[in-house]
């Protein structure tokens, strides 16, 4: 079906220009809805989460408080059934059930970033360059969500969700953290926030922050980090247009100056600068109707990458690479109550991606040459165009049972056709105790990137060449999932079996050139579909409230993870889990606290070389609210100096903030 239209975003144009007309409501009073059980991310609606079939985990502004998050990574690492690595050279790693890192589709404010898109480094950045003091609450969906969301949600989709203006309000805060065995090594937040209230009809916030991070030496003075600083700016408004009608703007701005230390491929020390540049841009329209709401809106972003190699002894400039990235989206959705016991919700979606840059080399088209100092290297161009139309209906068969079929069409053309079929089904079987089932396929397109890509790169000493394949096809997945929760008095728990088959999985084919002493020197690398993954596993969940300030949670995670020939897939643990003791008294003395032990049991770091790895980390933060300005936090992160340079686990972290509000 890949030619059916001229333009294959003529369908959800049309579809989207359908939506707006339905949407000329009939309005009704909005009510207010505690966030910490409802998810609007599992079906686009809001939902309390004990009815949504999905698996759904809210991480609160309170709950970011209290850990003292400052990225994406910190607020993850108490999630059930997720892994997030340290930060390292190439970013950090999360794994949801299993996934790899790129099969996560990241979201703020349900909109896709432009990032880093190739086989090794999607998502990889975001982890650090996402701040937390702006968030309002992190949804995540464990499973493929393919359904709603199209391509990238194989492993689940992890929404962001930023603060609204509230009161006027300034805010400011700083937050260091240092490793205990060199003080004067970690990094240092910055952060101020410009909070309107509502003054007429608009409502503004206006927000910096800064990131500066010092370098992490090896023994060989190379650095195991990026380090520098990265500056982040958001501006984000709502007007009210009418009575439970709104236009939604918003700005935001990344700056990163990085650098890191490595050597050439005749061990000559070498410095790498990295000069990376964000901008993003959206306009939305939402509101609610007599029996539903809708909203569309369209966002622009353009990223753009300069990293650039010197000696270190001479300064002479010894590679570069340059590219820049542009997206287009326009999508819109519409839920509208259907009889007594039907949530219709129908949209669409049309994206646009550009690419162009010296890591295409000449695997693109529009090839040309761009020249830094003495050296001049070839670069080529791509694009794609996606478009795509879903349907859902949340179905209340009874007052028992509920029933959520989704289905979403995607269409590039560069693609044929996909379709992305999900039945949820939650079951009241008391009014404390419910069973949930989930059966669904998911998928995630190749990106530009892996398809085009004609990159050489000197990594270590090492040279590396990494050339795409215009041939690859969407890797796909078919997935299951049975799980039983309930509540009885103070405890609650919630057990999980899921199943995830996953064909056509991105691979490389990788060749190696060794030198007279057998030490590696260069590897070719093409990336092909040839792998597949059964990845199985059982969650378990369950907490227990001691007493009106004190819980304790455990989560709990076993994993069977393997390839095409039955080998264990690399970076993931066996079996992992959570033990974490939370202590919440804020009404009182303002104190919130929790400690936590986090642990992982034959985590396979290597197949190659048989590299298994058991380890926990114990950790501790305490959030102390002195009065209604001044607030502070202290933790420490791997109390017991737990080392692994292999795991990039450095040792004890202590992380110290102060937040002001004037």
């Amino acid at each position: 079906m890949k030619n059916v239209f001229k333009s294959p975003g003529k369908l959800t144009l049309l579809s989207l220009s359908v939506l707006t007309a339905l949407a000329m409501p009939v309005y009704a009073e909005e009510q207010a809805v505690d966030t910490r059980n409802v998810t609007i991310t599992a079906t686009r609606t809001e939902q309390e989460i004990k009815e949504t079939p999905s698996a759904v985990e809210v991480i609160t502004r309170e709950d970011l408080d209290k850990i003292g998050a400052h990225t994406l990574a910190d607020a993850l690492q108490l999630a059930t059934s997720i892994n997030v690595s340290a930060p390292a050279m190439a970013g950090s790693e999360v794994t949801v059930r299993g996934m790899s890192t790129r099969h996560s589709l990241i979201l703020i404010n349900g909109k896709r970033l432009i990032s880093e898109a190739s086989y090794a480094t999607a998502n990889s950045y975001e982890l650090e360059r996402i701040k937390m003091e702006n968030i309002e609450r992190i949804e995540i969906v464990r499973g493929p969500v393919s359904s709603m969301y199209g391509s990238d949600a194989l492993g689940g989709v992890i929404n962001i969700i930023t603060r609204k203006p509230e009161k006027e309000e300034f805010t400011f805060s700083f937050s260091p953290q240092r490793y205990s065995d060199s003080m004067s090594d970690g990094l240092d937040n910055y952060f101020l926030r410009y909070d309107s209230g509502k003054q007429g009809k608009w409502s503004w916030i206006a927000s910096a922050d800064r990131t500066e991070s010092d370098m992490y030496e090896n023994d060989d003075g190379t650095s195991k980090n990026q380090f520098g600083r990265r500056d982040n700016f958001n501006l984000q408004g709502t007007y009210d247009l009418a009575d439970n009608t709104f236009l939604d703007v918003s700005v935001d701005i990344l700056r990163e100056d990085l650098k890191a230390r490595q050597t050439t491929t005749a061990g000559a020390p070498r410095n790498d600068r990295y000069d990376n540049t964000r901008d993003q841009y959206s306009l939305g329209l939402r509101g609610k109707m007599k029996n539903g709401d809708y909203q569309i809106r369209t966002y622009y972003g353009e990223q753009e990458k300069v990293d650039k190699n010197f000696l270190a002894s001479n300064g002479q400039l010894t590679g570069f690479d340059v590219y820049k990235r542009k997206s287009w989206t326009l999508e819109g959705h519409v839920s509208t109550q259907v009889a007594d016991n039907h949530l219709l919700t129908a949209g669409g979606e049309i994206r646009q991606e550009k690419y162009r840059g010296t890591r295409l080399g000449t695997g693109g088209k529009n090839i040309f040459d761009i020249t830094y100092g003495n050296i001049t290297k070839q670069g080529s161009e791509a694009d794609i165009d996606y478009s795509a139309i879903y349907v859902q209906d949340e179905w209340l068969v009874n007052d028992r049972l509920l029933i959520i079929p989704s289905v979403r069409y995607d269409d590039s053309d560069l693609f044929s056709g996909n379709v992305s079929p999900k039945l949820g089904m939650t079951y009241k079987m008391s009014d404390h105790s419910r069973l949930k089932l989930n059966v669904g396929k998911g998928f995630k397109a190749p990106s530009l990137d892996d398809m085009y890509m004609e990159m050489t790169k000197v990594m270590g000493g090492m040279t590396i060449h990494v050339t795409g394949n215009p041939d690859l096809k969407p890797e796909k997945s078919t997935s299951y999932e049975l799980a039983l929760e309930g509540e009885r008095g103070n405890t609650f728990g919630k057990l999980t079996y899921f199943v995830n088959d996953v064909k056509d999985l991105i691979s490389t084919n990788t060749v190696t050139t060794r030198n007279a002493m057998g030490i590696p020197i260069r590897m070719d690398s093409e990336y092909l579909n040839e792998d597949k993954a059964d990845i199985d596993g059982v969650e378990f969940e369950i907490g227990r409230k001691l007493t009106d300030k004190l819980m304790l949670k455990l989560n709990y995670t076993y994993l069977d993870a393997t390839g095409t020939t039955g080998q264990r897939l690399e970076g993931r643990a066996k079996q992992q889990g959570t033990v974490q003791l939370h202590y919440d008294n804020t009404r009182e003395n303002g104190i919130s606290a929790v400690l936590w032990n986090e642990w992982k049991k034959d985590y396979l770091y290597s197949s190659k070389e048989d590299i298994h790895k058991t380890y926990n980390l114990w950790n501790v933060s305490v959030n102390k609210q002195w009065n209604d300005t001044f607030s502070s936090q202290l933790g420490v992160r791997n109390i017991f100096n737990k080392k692994d340079t292999e795991l990039h686990l450095l040792g004890s972290m202590v992380h110290a903030g102060m937040t002001f509000k004037f």
